[in-house]
């Protein structure tokens, strides 16, 4: 009975988060290239075996014996996934507003030099003629949009072209490329929408938007959450009612251990 308490305990816990996941991407649905989140739970097994069912004196007792070392303690979260399926395009018509149809990310360049990655395209030039996020890091490949450049176009494969003040053609600025990863669900978030690799998500491989592995880019357009609220809200249901059923197992763990106690010979 005190195995009920802490197992309806690691319930409650485990629902806690699962709630805690599903307000964070309710929160973001409106937000340009965010990546929905979801909840990992594993059994939590048990410490230890009570008895060898190998030593058991008759089959009956095996299986009893087997079963009860076999039982587990609750269970818990052992991870939070980020889903990279492909969200909504919504047009801006903004000229440095970028979405990737497709697999891949925008690689970013921070302040102190690390690479982080992200798939949202709203992009901006700073004092230098440089596009960078609206959070702030450039982008990787070191592109700059002269002063007084007009119809500035972003295509399909990423090239950048623009008529240049005093010039009647149109001239090439820079090539945007795009990174990918061998399991891009094990990026770690960082917050803003951007994604630090490590080891286990592997190295990034780079290409142009179009080639092999690769999403093309649609200019005056960004990538909108890849968060379903209909999905979102019966994954809620589903878990207020898991909280309130391990609630229920708490108290009635509880009420039983009282009337034990309140027991008189």
């Amino acid at each position: 009975m005190i195995d009920a308490l802490y197992i309806s305990a690691s319930g409650l816990r485990s629902e806690q988060k699962q709630i805690d996941v599903i307000s964070n991407n309710v929160a973001n649905l409106q937000t340009p290239g965010f990546k929905r989140g979801r909840a990992n739970f594993v059994e939590v097994a048990a410490a230890a075996v009570a008895a060898d069912p190998a030593q058991a004196a008759d089959p009956a007792q095996a299986a009893r014996l087997s079963a009860e070392s076999a039982a587990g303690n609750g269970s818990r979260v052992v991870s939070t996934s980020t889903m990279f399926t492909q969200g909504e395009l919504r047009a801006t018509r903004g000229v440095y507003d970028l979405a990737i149809d497709g697999a891949g990310f925008f690689e970013l360049s921070t302040d102190d030099g690390r690479s982080v990655y992200t798939r949202d395209g709203q992009f901006r030039l700073d004092a230098e003629g440089a596009l960078v996020s609206i959070h702030g890091p450039r982008l990787a490949q070191d592109i700059r949009i002269p002063e007084g450049a007009k119809e500035v176009r972003v295509d399909a494969k990423g090239e950048i072209t623009a008529i240049l003040e005093g010039e009647k053609e149109r001239s090439v600025l820079g090539q945007i490329e795009l990174a990918a990863f061998a399991a891009p669900d094990l990026l770690t978030s960082i917050g803003d929408n951007q994604f630090q690799a490590g080891d286990t998500a592997g190295a990034p491989t780079y290409g142009r938007p179009g080639e092999t592995g690769f999403g093309q880019l649609q200019q005056g357009q960004v990538e909108m959450a890849n968060v379903e609220m209909i999905d979102e809200m019966s994954a809620l249901v589903l878990a207020q009612r898991a909280y309130q059923l391990n609630a229920r197992v708490l108290q009635a763990s509880d009420q039983i251990l009282e009337t034990i106690n309140n027991l008189r010979r």
